[in-house]
């Protein structure tokens, strides 16, 4: 089994090691149960409540799924992602700023560049705030659309739209797509307007320009009124505003020549307050708000997903001891029922062990080593195996940190049915006293004798190496 280099693997704080999570439950239900004993095993010996032994599992067995790296690419092409919106609202803003001043060789008109610069930011910026109570798609912004557009497009790989599904389905649990989304636009839209503002004053700073204003049918009034209802908020700040006469003025023909300073204060002013600024207050609502929402997701349990390895991840026998006997179908312990060919070996093997102890153990016969037993696969060979050969004496060693299980306890009985004498071994660092004699009454309830427990290596190797009775 490949699993991903320590020294490369990613660092996931608490939310991406749910958003992992929840990416396992998604592929579980569309592809089924993954062969996960090992990191069932894991999330076990770990301990804590049901929701950190599932993050344990996930976080296992991504390791080997292609989940972990497909987050880990989804982080380089959201950046990569991320730098061509950002490119591409640069050029927008820099465009239209550019396109509504045009190259100074006539006046500009006041009414067309302002709705050039701010017409779209304010409609979008509309959109979005009754996207909050209209159904208006998820988050009533185009920006975020197309967004989730170009990740999905990055998406092509399984594993990648696991984990973006994920999220999106967390988003969605968390009730943030709003938020999320919100991020997104008002983001590069920020940009956008930025960049704008910047190309404004370049322009400004370098040519002439004129100011005027155009109607056949407004009257001049309606001129006015705009103008200083756009200005008032920055008038408070004690910038110069352009007056009646000034608007007046920028009726005729061409613009006054004394009024040019005042009206591009007048323009920069406007795309300042009533663009950059509400996109920046706006943009940190969303992120503060997304943050809270990542701080606030915990696993929905109940999740059909999730309730299925609730009895997995915390078995029936735990630190309270075994709630539950064993159901008469479980295979009983075949101690000594000699049934063995002539010259079978012996052998020892190791039943899901945590990857912290070492197998095999020193001072062991290699030549009798059978291995690890941590998947059905394995199992099923070391069946084969015994099946085929038998075994004359067959030590078993278990993590006595963990709890016994039905499955543990069933597969130590079907293997002694293929040895003459079967002891189990108490592998490792040596557990709380509750939690041995756990293990030694679920051993004692499939009919294992105490003769046939062992604690220590030196009585494990002893046992393994003696003389058959």
């Amino acid at each position: 089994m490949t699993t991903t280099d320590t020294a490369t693997r990613p660092t996931l704080d608490a939310f991406e090691q749910r958003w992992l999570a929840e990416a396992m439950r998604l592929r579980e239900n569309t592809t089924g149960p993954a062969d996960d004993a090992v990191a069932v095993r894991r999330a076990r010996t770990a301990g804590g409540d049901v929701e950190q032994r599932i993050i344990v599992r996930a976080t296992t067995l991504a390791d080997t799924n292609g989940l972990l790296a497909a987050m880990t690419n989804l982080r380089q092409h959201t950046a990569l992602i991320g730098l061509i919106a950002l490119a591409l609202a640069i050029i927008a803003g820099a465009g239209t700023a550019s396109a509504v001043l045009g190259d100074g060789a006539r006046p500009v008109n006041v009414i067309w560049a302002i709705s050039g610069l701010l017409g779209f930011h304010v409609i979008s910026l509309l959109l979005w705030l009754m996207g909050r109570w209209l159904p208006l798609g998820t988050s009533g912004s185009l920006a975020g659309q197309l967004w989730l557009r170009a990740r999905e497009r990055f998406g092509a790989s399984h594993a990648l739209a696991w984990i973006i599904q994920a999220q999106g389905s967390i988003a969605r649990q968390t009730g943030a797509s709003y938020w999320w989304l919100g991020r997104i636009s008002h983001g590069l839209w920020l940009v956008t307007l930025i960049a704008a503002l910047m190309t404004l004053v370049f322009l400004l700073a370098t040519r002439r320009y004129g100011f005027v204003w155009e109607t056949t049918i407004l009257p001049a009034n309606a001129f006015i009124q705009l103008t200083q209802a756009l200005g008032a908020l920055p008038a408070m700040l004690g910038i110069g505003m352009p007056d009646p006469d000034m608007v007046l003025n920028a009726g005729g023909a061409s613009g006054i020549d004394a009024d040019r300073q005042v009206w591009s204060a007048w323009l920069v002013a406007s795309v300042l307050f009533y663009g950059a600024l509400p996109r920046a207050a706006l943009l940190l609502i969303c992120h503060l708000r997304w943050r809270r929402a990542q701080g606030a997701f915990r696993l929905d349990l109940s999740l059909p997903g999730y309730a299925v390895l609730r009895n997995r991840l915390t078995p029936d026998v735990e630190h309270s001891g075994i709630r539950s006997a064993a159901p008469a179908s479980l295979p009983s312990f075949h101690t000594a029922h000699r049934t063995i060919a002539a010259g079978a070996r012996r052998c020892f093997m190791a039943l899901e062990l945590a990857d912290d102890l070492a197998w095999p153990p020193d001072g062991f016969p290699t030549a009798l080593d059978a291995g690890r037993i941590d998947s059905r696969e394995a199992r099923h060979q070391a069946l084969d195996r015994l099946a085929q050969h038998g075994a004359s004496r067959l030590l078993i060693a278990v993590d006595a940190r963990l709890s016994p299980d039905r499955g543990a306890l069933a597969v130590i009985a079907e293997l002694s049915r293929y040895a003459d004498d079967t002891a189990i071994w108490f592998y490792g660092q040596a557990a709380d006293t509750a939690r041995i004699d756990h293990w030694r009454e679920a051993l004692h309830q499939i009919g294992l004798a105490s003769d046939h427990i062992v604690n220590t290596t030196d009585i494990a190797r002893a046992w393994l190496e003696a003389d058959h009775d």
